[in-house]
């Protein structure tokens, strides 16, 4: 699903603060069956802007819009939360419940990222990766119409970040809307269709498709040269060339 769906957020001249300013001037419009890479280096006010989102934080100016009803699932960053966690993997999906008649869908999300064998497991004892997918799996359990996740594929082994990559293009093929937050451009592929490019060190705030963002002054001013945006079979995506004309996929 693609843009022209329903219209879920509305962000208007939004500014975001967290004990200082960081952005201002942010307008993007997220529709139903979107897939927006929301990208920017550490610091760059991308958390921030998410909690806003959420309802966390209020914005410092401008208007933030959602849906009336809207069904919003949020990974948060991995931490060592679960360290002293006494809760079981199954308990920790059931806090995802809107109520308690959703509680039996607890098994449908478990096994849509392949954590069946440890339902009953302690959340503690399980590793960055699977602890991750069980976050996944929570978020999931309110059907939501937009999933959000900030820097899922941080701390994870790289088969859990390909396979929650693989996982967030397959909800997003049955219409969920998603919202990536990363600072790996290798994480945007050529499934996402909206890029929110965020810097508040430097100022920077761009939305729009990734020919719109991703122009190659601007690739060429943050990177360097060699990174460029490429056409591929499935659509576009960032790439390294080199003289040769070579492409390696970031």
């Amino acid at each position: 699903m693609r843009p022209g769906g329903e219209n879920l957020i509305t962000l208007e001249g939004v500014a975001v603060s967290f004990g200082r300013p960081l952005l201002s001037g942010i307008d993007a419009r997220v529709c139903a069956g979107d897939y927006w890479g929301i990208f920017g280096p550490n610091g760059a006010g991308k958390t921030t802007l998410i909690k806003t989102v959420l309802g966390v934080l209020k914005p410092l100016a401008g208007r933030l819009d959602r849906k009336p009803g809207l069904r919003v699932g949020y990974v948060p960053q991995l931490s060592t939360l679960g360290d002293s966690l006494p809760l079981s993997v199954r308990q920790v999906v059931d806090l995802g419940a809107l109520d308690l008649r959703g509680l039996s869908q607890a098994e449908e999300a478990l096994a849509r990222l392949g954590l069946e064998g440890l339902a009953e497991a302690p959340f503690a004892s399980l590793s960055g990766g699977q602890r991750q997918r069980v976050m996944v799996a929570r978020a999931l359990h309110r059907r939501p119409d937009v999933l959000v996740l900030d820097e899922p594929g941080n701390n994870v082994d790289l088969l859990t970040r390909h396979a929650l990559m693989h996982l967030l293009r397959d909800l997003n093929r049955e219409g969920t809307a998603i919202l990536l937050v990363t600072h790996h451009l290798g994480e945007i592929g050529p499934e996402v269709n909206r890029i929110l490019w965020l810097d508040a060190r430097e100022g920077l705030c761009l939305a729009g498709s990734m020919e719109e963002v991703f122009s190659d002054d601007r690739l060429k001013a943050a990177y360097g040269g060699g990174l460029a945006l490429v056409q591929g079979p499935s659509g576009p995506s960032l790439a390294w060339t080199c003289e040769e004309g070579e492409v390696d996929r970031v």
